[in-house]
């Protein structure tokens, strides 16, 4: 199947939730063809949208050209005289594959033909084949130069296809804003505010404050999302699954198993880069939301939400920052933070400790979950928090389970939000820890506090599994 023919069909399916801004903010939006996929522009003034307009089109026209060489390069395995706009295609695809570490892959699309054709046939395939082929495709090579681009033998010989996903929309994206501003400058226009969408990635250009963008989700109440000159990636679990044999399944695939995303979570990621949004969606679910999240943590200019199939948040760091609502029930310049000891201890058996900790109120309703380290398989041993929580909620456990913890002081901070991303009341509360391990003890530590808008702190200590534990409003 042509790559791009396949991409279309992935795109139709609404593999990302398509947006657009509201009209309030951007009053007229044009529709270009890139591919038989619309290129949204949306700009306040309507001359200035016509003339932008008009000025792309040899743009667009360059783009498809693009995408034909890309789908002749897939029907043959040979392109002659390549663009440099295909050959830089070809390096980002490479370029992405080792940043992130083989969770994401150009070389998915034969793959995905062979989950096209699970579908018709109502059957799920093979398992340990697919992952053997999605290893082996992986490591699929091709040559590219301006005389020619070729898959090698070996890839030719295993059917390689290319699937670029949100590399290509992002491309997209961010090679049309070039063309934007090459447009302005050249007939001095003023352009203002102005949003660009194509396919599930949606870039804003702002001049001044960062605005709202209104985002809709299957299930969910509406809510919105600061963008300021960044890009917005939005993967709808519910808009992107499918039945094979009765099950339904994610149309994203984990790279290196060939097989879907399971427990997919719904995921948003804002980033500088269009590019970068559109790829990190792939690669971060193919992870745990735990370790997805963690991975945004240290990427600058990034931040994601992850929200599970039951509607719980999970957030990056710096997700709520830029929210035109107060982030915390507390003043900007005080700080929730959690610090605690997994103490060292003389045993002859020693196994890092299953942890869990949250945050409830005074009824013991879970307001927050913060942390919870351990193999899933084997949660249930925290018995306060399965019972309570763990067992109803398969989504939760696969969305909050982390890696064991050795000895040591650790701290967690809580942004005074509860589990549906909303700002919690000031009143009454207690963090709560349990702590079990294997040929050791269980042990359970609950830490009233109150929130009043004013700092505090408090301090308690375990008796032999957990150590000293402290909290603080500063």
């Amino acid at each position: 199947m042509a790559m791009f023919a396949l991409l279309y069909r992935y795109w139709m399916r609404t593999v990302f939730v398509l947006l657009s801004f509201s009209v309030p903010y951007f009053g007229f939006a044009a529709d270009l063809l890139v591919k038989e996929a619309q290129l949204q522009l949306h700009m306040n003034d309507a001359d200035t949208q016509r003339r932008v307009e008009q000025a792309l089109t040899p743009g667009v026209v360059k783009l498809n050209a693009v995408a034909q060489e890309l789908e002749v390069l897939n029907q043959k395995g040979i392109l002659s005289s390549p663009s440099n706009e295909t050959l830089e295609l070809l390096q980002l695809c490479e370029h992405w594959q080792t940043q992130l570490r083989n969770n994401f892959s150009c070389r998915l699309g034969a793959l995905q033909r062979d989950w096209d054709a699970a579908v018709i046939k109502n059957e799920l395939p093979d398992r340990a084949l697919l992952r053997q082929k999605s290893r082996q495709h992986l490591k699929l090579q091709w040559q590219a130069n301006s005389a020619g681009v070729h898959f090698s033998d070996g890839a030719m010989a295993e059917g390689l296809q290319l699937d670029l996903q949100g590399l290509w929309q992002g491309w997209v994206l961010e090679r049309v804003l070039v063309e934007i501003e090459k447009i302005a400058q050249q007939q001095k226009i003023i352009l203002g505010d102005f949003s660009l969408t194509y396919g599930g990635l949606t870039k804003a250009v702002t001049t001044g404050a960062a605005f709202e963008q209104p985002v809709t989700l299957n299930g969910l109440s509406a809510f919105s999302v600061p963008l300021n000159n960044q890009t917005l990636a939005v993967f709808d679990r519910q808009h992107n699954l499918r039945k094979v044999a009765h099950y339904p399944m994610s149309r994203l695939l984990v790279t290196k198993e060939g097989w879907p995303v399971e427990f997919a979570p719904s995921l948003l990621v804002r980033a500088n880069s269009a590019i970068e949004a559109g790829v990190l969606v792939q690669s971060l679910l193919s992870d745990s939301v735990h370790d997805a999240l963690e991975q945004v943590n240290k990427k600058a200019g990034v931040t994601a939400l992850a929200i599970t199939e039951t509607g719980m948040f999970f957030a990056s760091k710096e997700w709520y920052r830029d929210s035109a609502v107060a982030n915390s029930p507390w003043p900007k310049q005080l700080t929730f933070s959690i610090d605690y000891e997994i103490p060292a201890l003389d045993v002859a058996e020693y196994r890092r400790p299953y942890i869990a900790i949250w945050i409830a109120d005074e009824q013991g309703n879970s307001v927050r979950q913060l942390q919870v380290l351990g193999d899933n398989r084997w949660l249930r041993d925290l018995r306060v928090w399965w019972r309570k929580f763990g067992r109803a909620d398969d989504a939760l456990v696969d969305a909050l389970a982390g890696a064991t913890r050795k000895p040591g002081r650790y701290r967690i901070d809580w942004d005074g939000r509860d589990g549906q991303g909303q700002k919690v009341q000031q009143g009454k509360y207690e963090l709560h820890l349990e702590v079990v391990r294997e040929h050791g003890e269980r042990e359970a530590l609950n830490m009233p506090f109150v929130l009043n808008g004013q700092a505090l702190s408090a301090e308690t200590k375990g008796t032999q599994e957990i150590g000293r534990v402290r909290l603080r409003l500063q």
